[in-house]
């Protein structure tokens, strides 16, 4: 009997999601547990597995269009099946194939990575998409066409060393400015972020840490790390166990709201915040209350490097019960961070800054860096809150190597 194949829901904040490639054509061999397709979710392009195997008999769900939850997408069974009709199962519009949208974004991004001009290509997916099998195809092959041979405008003239650009709005009838569509993960984003904080109601709150005790303990324990983990475990590294050991004391952060009930876990699984060129993507470290400062190293230089490349799988990005950003390493002094639904808490980290501060009756130079955490009011109040802040304070400010083993 065929299987029809649903869109589940990639978790608890997806509403729909935008099939943007198949990586199997109709009558094509289905292997159970192979990637089938891909599919856009809130969070990034995630492909999505096959739960069987057989002939795909019938793809329901072209490129380029939204489905809800649980609408039907393809067919997969034993060749010549008969099938229900079809269903239009779509609940927005498909926008209009454009240049842009004629390459996959999974084969955009492995394109860019290679210095591929995509949009040179010929595509074999439908509607003539370009895949990241045409992609691969051309490397292959070695007749990829590159992004530096693209550079020349139409009239032949190169783009770096034209004397003049045309400024934008010159050219009759163009406005004087750039429309750049809402749109993929972004507009998702922005979707659900509106209605979390029309729902929701964020309070902040902000301390000062002094970070140069923890900057003295990670340089005299340089050595040993790297001989032991055989990694230097970064600022950001410590950053991380100190949230998790705070955690653990204050638990009632590391919880959710989910259908009028708070969902409070017993394992910490943090998210890192990513900044990628799609937007932010927010991987997820797990059980980090059991890891080593060794093991939070290595995992997170794991998901960084995978989540800049495109290679995040669904369960990289699903799971989170506390989430971090650190935007330290882009200048930011301090920031109010916007809670990431469902979860109660989340925690921003600006950069440090030599400050005179108050030592005893000395005042010294020291490294100071402002933690701020932003708390949803409906799941918590602002004492908790402040609790948990001061635990991460004395953690930074006094590391204990018996507790940052």
């Amino acid at each position: 009997m065929a299987v029809r194949m649903k869109l589940a829901a990639l978790g608890h904040t997806m509403e729909r999601g935008k099939v943007v490639e198949w990586y199997v054509n109709e009558g094509g061999e289905v292997v159970e547990g192979a990637p089938l397709f891909a599919v856009e979710t809130d969070k990034a392009v995630v492909d999505v597995e096959a739960p069987a195997g057989g002939v795909l008999l019938r793809i329901d769900a072209p490129v380029d269009r939204e489905y809800p939850v649980g609408a039907t997408l393809a067919w997969i069974g034993d060749a010549g099946e008969i099938l229900p009709d079809q269903v239009d199962e779509t609940v927005a519009v498909p926008e209009a194939v454009s240049g842009e949208q004629r390459v996959t974004p999974v084969a955009r991004r492995l394109a860019e990575r290679h210095g591929v001009d995509a949009d040179r290509l010929q595509g074999t997916g439908p509607g003539g998409r370009v895949t990241k099998e045409d992609v691969r195809r051309a490397i292959d092959a070695g007749t990829a066409p590159t992004l530096e041979e693209s550079t020349a405008d139409a009239s032949g003239t190169d783009a770096e060393t034209s004397d003049k650009p045309t400024p934008r709005g010159d050219v009759a009838g163009e406005p004087p400015h750039d429309v750049i569509p809402l749109k993929g993960i972004r507009r998702v984003t922005a979707e659900r972020l509106s209605a979390h904080w029309t729902d929701a109601p964020q309070v902040t709150e902000g301390v000062d840490i002094d970070m140069t005790e923890v900057r003295t303990f990670r340089t005299a324990n340089r050595d040993e790390w790297r001989s032991r983990f055989g990694v230097m475990p970064a600022l950001n590294d410590i950053v991380l166990k100190a949230v998790a050991i705070a955690l653990e004391s204050h638990p009632a952060l590391n919880s959710a709201l989910i259908d009028g009930a708070i969902h409070r876990y017993r394992e910490i699984n943090l998210g890192v915040a990513v900044d990628v060129e799609d937007g932010l993507v927010v991987p997820v470290l797990r059980n980090v209350g059991q890891l080593d400062l060794g093991g939070v190293a290595s995992g997170v230089a794991d998901l960084t490097a995978r989540a800049k490349t495109g290679k995040l799988t669904l369960e990289d990005i699903e799971g989170a019960t506390f989430t971090v950003s650190n935007l330290s390493a882009l200048g930011v002094d301090w920031f109010t961070p916007v809670l990431n639904p469902p979860q109660c808490a989340l925690l921003g980290v600006g950069r440090m800054r030599r400050t005179p501060a108050a030592v005893g009756r000395e005042v010294q130079i020291r490294d100071i860096a402002t933690f701020v955490l932003t708390f949803d009011h409906r799941a918590l109040d602002g004492a908790p809150a402040g609790r948990f802040l001061a635990r991460l304070k004395r953690l930074l400010e006094a590391p204990d190597p018996a507790i940052f083993p």
